[in-house]
């Protein structure tokens, strides 16, 4: 028999019934609020690159998150990442974690109608670079402290620079457009064979070459030097059959020009003051055709320091090869006499390293025209951790149990409130209620 002061089982009955019904109408009240406050946003979730495309869609169309993390585990592609920046907008906080490697790539194209990328990549010294293109993996190398440079000559219109899980990929941007080269000089096997390889590159070289005092070699018509016609001009002797003195003009107006140290007695190309040859002339070397370094073989002109200068190559501490610009124009002084002998008597593949030497020096001065052309690598990034940073932040811890808050989701709330209503009913019916 129970005591006056305990209540009866129909009392705790009745006290359950209603702390159930007023809980499940808390429930109600608080998926109403989420409703209205937060549209329906589900727990935090993370997605690595590969599931990022489909997370995306999922997050914009069907749930919304109340927090995103990426994990940056791969390539995010620029419109992926576009994507989680406008998720930003809409109010989703979004983060990403990670410890990818900074790596940022440039490519252009190379004056040389042989078909050549040059490809720049700034990453931390000591970092293993592997360059690619559309068809696999052309080249790696580790960067030193100014990074890596590389020369494709496939000529891609794209490229991927990788380093470990992120990849920098550039775009070519530019078609080049080449004038002609002017070739002055004497009849000789200089002037032949350094026409000769500029051709066999797939230059259209005008020679102008002086023969005797009466009598000159001229290949096509005489024409006026300037930059809508030659892209560069290349002067092998001081006794050049033309009129040196519209080189300096050439030079200022945008134009390239190639001087040897012969060229310099010229008076008018000394008047440029450009370069000043050095002291002493050195004795020509037997060629040596067994030397791994064709040029030490050739007779060399040092070239004096003037202002300016870069020296491309050195031979005992003097300048071989030097460059400097000369207003809008590129100037490059080459003291190397007779290259001839390289090509006619070096080991191996002369022909093909004088050439490509040549070469080099006109595509280091050429001036050439540029037609924009459409980009064929789609999702172009060429700093891709840059990006990331720039539009989403520095990197965050991983969100975990704790960190996420490990919300609860709708359906089970909603579940929860049924539950409760279903449980005040039923008691109620078993009680008889009405």
């Amino acid at each position: 028999m129970l005591s006056p002061a305990e209540p009866g089982p129909g009392v705790v009955r009745r006290i359950l019934e209603r702390l159930a019904h007023g809980a499940a109408l808390a429930l109600l009240a608080g998926l109403l609020v989420r409703s209205l406050s937060s549209q329906g946003q589900g727990p935090a979730e993370r997605a690595g690159a590969g599931a990022l495309p489909a997370a995306l869609a999922r997050w914009s169309t069907v749930d919304r998150p109340a927090r995103v993390q990426a994990v940056v585990d791969g390539d995010i592609p620029p419109v992926a990442l576009d994507w989680l920046a406008a998720l930003v907008r809409t109010g989703t906080p979004v983060t990403w974690e990670g410890d990818p490697s900074p790596v940022a790539a440039v490519d252009d194209p190379v004056a040389d109608p042989g078909g050549a990328t040059r490809v720049r990549v700034a990453a931390p010294a000591g970092t293993e670079i592997v360059l690619e293109d559309a068809f696999g993996p052309l080249d790696s190398a580790a960067t030193g402290p100014t990074g890596a440079t590389f020369l494709a000559r496939s000529a891609p219109s794209w490229i991927v620079a990788r380093s470990g899980r992120l990849a920098a990929r550039a775009t070519v941007p530019d078609s080049l457009v080449f004038g002609r080269l002017l070739l002055l000089g004497r009849v000789g096997w200089e002037s032949k064979f350094v026409a000769a390889a500029l051709e066999e590159r797939g230059w259209k070289v005008d020679a102008r070459l002086a023969l005797s005092p009466k009598g000159n070699v001229a290949e096509g018509g005489a024409v006026r030097l300037d930059t809508s016609r030659y892209s560069a001009v290349i002067v092998l002797d001081s006794l050049a059959p033309a009129d040196l003195a519209a080189i300096g003009p050439y030079l200022r107006a945008g134009g390239g020009a190639i001087l040897t140290a012969p060229s310099l007695r010229a008076p008018a190309l000394r008047a440029l003051g450009a370069a000043r040859q050095g002291a002493g002339l050195r004795a020509a070397e037997p060629f040596d055709t067994s030397s791994p370094a064709p040029r030490s073989s050739l007779a060399v002109a040092p070239i004096a320091d003037w202002p300016g200068q870069l020296v491309l190559e050195s031979r005992d501490g003097q300048a071989a090869v030097a460059a400097r610009r000369v207003e809008r124009g590129r100037l490059v002084v080459v003291g190397y006499l007779d290259t001839w002998r390289w090509r006619m008597a070096g080991r191996g593949d002369a022909a093909g390293q004088h050439r490509d030497w040549w070469a080099g020096l006109v595509a280091g001065v050429a001036h050439v025209g540029r037609e924009p052309r459409p980009v064929s690598g789609a999702g172009a990034d060429e700093a891709p951790l840059a990006h990331l940073m720039d539009r989403l932040g520095p990197s965050s811890r991983p969100i975990t149990g704790a960190a996420a808050g490990l919300s609860i989701s709708n359906a089970l709330l909603f579940g929860a409130m049924a539950g409760l209503f279903l449980l005040g009913w039923t008691s109620r019916r078993f009680r008889g209620a009405p």
